[in-house]
């Protein structure tokens, strides 16, 4: 009985206390600069990796409000799912690691109405803090 408990004991010491070096983390920033006309826009983006896990791939998606539709995008693979965008990482960039700023990324699009920013933009489903220029 004595060497069961001891091997449970044993057990639980190395299960309970393995644990990782460093917690992972996910976070971004997100520059979204939009130029705007009447009836269309262009916006160039860059992604900051500001946490500690390399996003790898990665998939930006901006989420609009009215009835955008892209006309073209660059330096990312895009579609479009009203109403929201998507921006695959291209071959040549898989991945934003932690303290790295992605290549810019941008889209034409045009719009009817009133011109409103994204009300949202999450990097692999990680919401990201923006700033508008």
């Amino acid at each position: 009985m004595r060497i069961l408990t001891a091997l449970a004991v044993a057990a639980a010491l190395v299960l309970g206390t393995s644990a990782p070096a460093h917690a992972m983390s996910y976070s971004c920033d997100v520059t979204y600069d939009a130029t705007v006309w009447t009836g269309g826009f262009v916006s160039s983006i860059t992604i900051e990796n500001t946490g500690t896990s390399t996003f790898s791939p990665w998939l930006l998606q901006i989420v609009f409000a009215g009835n955008e539709t892209m006309s073209s995008g660059w330096s990312a693979t895009w579609t479009q799912t009203p109403p929201s965008l998507q921006a695959a990482n291209p071959i040549w960039a898989t991945s934003i690691a932690p303290g790295t700023t992605s290549a810019a990324i941008g889209f034409v699009a045009t719009f009817t109405g009133t011109y409103t920013n994204p009300t949202g933009i999450t990097l692999n489903g990680v919401p990201c803090t923006v700033a508008y220029i």
